[in-house]
């Protein structure tokens, strides 16, 4: 295969293609007709894309057996390399959905999250993505760039996380606050050098620059923190419930007030959870959580896996019912669920995030007795 097409292949992997170039190797890919070296290539690439990447499957494709149906036609004799031209439309669907055809649908439609996709379920609706905004503390409203993953907050400047500059604040900018929406999530590089991942549908309010006696925010919804060390000036995460002190750690907030509870998990480090009224407060280990519920807090052993999942892009639904799992769904997926009353049901699962709804409603089918359906962004269980 032409070395400038593997190449052109590899950036389109790393994301690094326009919209012109994906499309100049889906061409490319449809001339191999007779092209033995480009068949053995397409091999190699199909095994090592299917079986190393984590790309987006489209809703009702079956991996395995496109795989499988793909590789026995391409290992074919001579005489049946012809009807390779025929058979590529199934590869041309392995790539052109999996990979090729969700990066131009998501790459040319800015709104493509609110537009119909069809799967088993009815209408599909796509996984969420960086989508956030950040308002100043005079009003400034500015819209963050789906392209970028993050920004870096430094002083009155604000930048992406590539470098490229974003914003020079006034001197009279006393703080600034990220936001998600339902269906985004955002990185930030907080002025001290702490890393925070935000959830859907939340926010932190930070100042421009922190006192010198501590590192204070405040957090709305839910937040994976990376603390920058510094004893001297202990970092302080407020939420409406509680504050947590720390001096640097990696633990995750969810603060969304489902079932009017608070809940810290502490990946590594120590970290001090107390009532906004100073009077319970509970001390955490690695591996431990703490839960805020109706002025008392109490701590537990857990797998912080389940907490934290989401921040590396995974559902873990480990013994969940579906009614801790429903509110996950309703914000990464900007839906709404209509199931009254919601049935007990505990989920084992692990799902990438960044998959259409469906993916995720067949793996919760495999387990269950129940069947969903989605229309118009509204999920809803099936009558029997």
């Amino acid at each position: 295969m032409d070395r400038d097409i593997k190449s052109l292949y590899q950036d389109f992997l790393n994301k690094q293609c326009s919209r012109h170039e994906v499309e100049q190797l889906l061409d490319h890919f449809r001339t191999i007709e007779g092209n033995e070296d480009m068949v053995a290539w397409i091999e190699a690439e199909m095994h090592k894309a299917i079986d190393e990447s984590d790309f987006i499957a489209p809703p009702q494709f079956n991996q395995e057996r496109t795989k499988a149906q793909l590789l026995h036609t391409i290992r074919g004799d001579s005489n049946r390399i012809k009807t390779l031209r025929r058979y590529f439309t199934v590869a041309a669907a392995l790539l052109a959905f999996a990979f090729i055809g969700y990066y131009l649908y998501k790459s040319s439609n800015p709104a493509a999250e609110h537009q119909k996709i069809s799967s088993i379920y009815g209408d599909d609706v796509l996984p969420g993505a960086d989508r956030a905004t950040i308002t100043l503390s005079d009003g400034t409203i500015i819209d963050l760039s789906e392209d970028h993953k993050g920004i870096v907050a430094s002083g009155s400047a604000l930048r992406y996380a590539d470098g490229e500059k974003l914003f020079d604040a006034n001197q009279n900018i006393q703080y600034a606050t990220l936001s998600t929406p339902r269906g985004g999530q955002y990185r930030l590089t907080l002025p001290d050098g702490s890393k925070v991942i935000l959830n859907a549908a939340s926010s932190i309010t930070y100042p421009i620059q922190f006192s010198a006696e501590q590192r204070k925010v405040e957090l709305k919804g839910e937040a994976f923190f990376d603390v920058a060390k510094n004893r001297n000036q202990p970092f302080v995460v407020v939420t409406d419930q509680q504050q947590v002190i720390v001096t640097g750690t990696t633990f995750n907030i969810n603060a969304y007030g489902d079932d009017n509870r608070t809940i810290t998990t502490l990946v590594t480090g120590a970290v001090r959870v107390e009532s906004n009224t100073g009077t319970t407060i509970v001390s955490l280990k690695p591996g431990q959580e703490s839960v805020w519920n109706n002025g008392r807090i109490t701590a537990q052993n857990v797998d912080t896996q389940i907490a934290t999942g989401w921040a590396q892009g995974v559902f873990v639904f480990k013994f969940k019912t579906l009614a801790e799992i429903l509110p996950q769904l309703e914000r990464w997926y900007d839906i709404e669920v209509d199931i009254n009353p919601i049935p007990y049901e505990e989920f084992y699962a692990e799902i990438n995030r960044n998959t259409p709804l469906s993916t995720v409603l067949e793996s919760m089918e495999q387990t269950s007795n129940l069947r969903f359906e989605i229309k118009e962004r509204r999920l809803t269980l099936k009558k029997k």
